[in-house]
């Protein structure tokens, strides 16, 4: 019998530490793609070493949390990838603890594999370690910041400042929108707020309405429906609906088969009985009337 591999889940982290104290960074990448985003201060005084196992730990931690059945670890500290996986042996005391509980979480995974990669390869992970630590700020993934080409930016900015001037189709479109917490929200007929979402966030949540653990691959106007009833909004959500579910490979697959013809019919009308083709209901007549 063969057996259907799961996708995996994808962990890179990095860990770093400096005189003021440690930060670590963790990316988790669901195998949907859905990209999350982590970054935790550690205490002061760590050797970049016990960042770096910190990191890795509370990745373990993280997936063990949302059982995950498989998964990858990616790292740019080749000690760490090689302690992990047996190749070096653990004799240092601060960095034992660290080790023990990774190894003691690793074997509730059926399957696990880890990789080296170059720090160039480990840009994000390295990025939000330097930001717990303070070199940057830390921008969660999902977060309420809005990008140049994001569509909710006119709106957000003219609801932060309605004295500016702005065109009339702007204004009356921001009476169906709300501002709260730096979040923005569409107000439906009946009251309700729905949260707008991005072009990234929407292709995440259309994926988990359609073929995610409780999707049925559903159509567009179904799956518009339970993005509304889940409280989620963005203008084109029918017309990316529609898109999503026509590029889905199963449903093309196993859809139904459609039986109709490839060109429109053009049926022949007769407004009167027997025009274009008449019926010889007694034959021949013999001897002719004539005669």
């Amino acid at each position: 019998m063969n057996y259907v591999e799961p996708v995996p889940w994808t962990l890179f982290f990095d860990g770093s530490s400096c005189k003021q104290g440690g930060g670590i960074g963790i990316v988790i990448i669901s195998p949907r793609g859905a990209n999350f985003e982590f970054a935790f201060p550690t205490e002061p005084m760590v050797t970049n070493n016990q960042a770096e196992y910190e990191a890795v730990l509370r990745g373990i931690q993280l997936l063990h949390e949302v059982k995950a059945e498989a998964i990858e670890i990616f790292g740019d500290s080749l000690l760490i990838i090689n302690l992990l996986i047996g190749l070096y042996e653990c004799k240092e005391d601060t960095l034992r603890r660290y080790y023990d509980e990774c190894q003691r979480l690793l074997k509730e995974f059926p399957h696990v594999s880890f990789q080296h990669i170059p720090r160039a390869q480990n840009q994000e992970a390295n990025r939000l370690a330097q930001s717990a630590l303070g070199y940057r700020v830390v921008q969660e993934i999902l977060s309420n910041e809005t990008l140049d080409n994001d569509w909710r930016v006119e709106i957000v900015d003219y609801l932060r400042n309605s004295s500016q001037k702005v065109t009339r189709k702007l204004r009356y479109k921001s009476t169906k929108y709300v501002l709260l917490d730096d979040q923005l929200y569409y107000k439906t007929i009946d009251g309700a707020l729905l949260k707008c979402l991005n072009q990234e966030e929407a292709k995440v949540l259309m994926g988990e309405v359609h073929k995610g653990i409780c999707g049925a691959h559903q159509s567009a106007y179904k799956m518009k429906w339970i993005i509304y009833r889940t409280g989620y909004f963005w203008p084109a959500i029918l017309e990316d609906c529609f898109e999503y579910y026509k590029r889905c490979q199963d449903c093309q697959r196993f859809g139904n088969i459609q039986k109709s013809p490839a060109s429109a019919m053009n049926p022949i009308i007769k407004p009167w009985l027997f025009r274009g083709w008449r019926i010889d209901l007694i034959g021949q007549i013999f001897p002719p009337s004539s005669k």
